[in-house]
């Protein structure tokens, strides 16, 4: 019997220790969403368009990232599935996220933005949850997290709470 204690005891030690090491591995701050309406119109933007492993399929959310935005947003996780759209003026970036998104009126996008203690750094653009199954940013969570660069590395992974069709 105390044997199979001693050994739970250390078991217990190791793993503490490992997601001591693993944590310490971590990105840094997380930033947070919000619902937006107004995006500002006067930037270049950058859109980072995630489509998931189907490239014929319209794009499944956008990330658009200020052109001169003191951040810079790249693809963390996964590494595939995503295409980049370079210096799309402010004003018709909104249309070109629609037309990317398969969206036909872009009054129903809904936007979030990213923010960074109060500070509005980018945005996220998905289409309406309607019809339903379309809106793959609801299957999905969508994180940022800063890096010692002041870079922000965008992460996604399934959602713990979507459970099939």
């Amino acid at each position: 019997m105390g044997r199979l204690f001693h050994f739970s005891s250390s078991f217990f030690i190791r793993s503490c220790l490992l997601l001591l090491v693993l944590s310490s591995c971590a990105p840094g701050q997380i930033f947070t969403k919000r619902a937006f309406y107004n995006v500002p119109l006067t930037d270049q933007y950058t859109l980072l368009v995630y489509s998931g492993v189907y490239e014929a399929q319209p794009g499944s959310f956008i990330v658009m990232c200020p052109g001169q935005g003191a951040y810079k947003f790249r693809p963390y996780l996964p590494v595939y599935g995503w295409k980049v759209v370079k210096d799309v003026p402010g004003d018709k970036a909104m249309s070109v996220a629609g037309r990317i998104l398969g969206v036909k009126d872009i009054r129903t996008l809904r936007v979030q933005a990213v923010m960074n203690k109060g500070e509005e750094i980018g945005y996220q653009v998905s289409p309406p949850t309607k019809p339903p199954g379309y809106n793959i940013a609801k299957y999905y969570e969508i994180s940022y997290f800063l890096t010692k660069e002041k870079a922000v590395n965008i992460q996604v992974l399934p959602s713990p709470t979507y459970h099939g069709y």
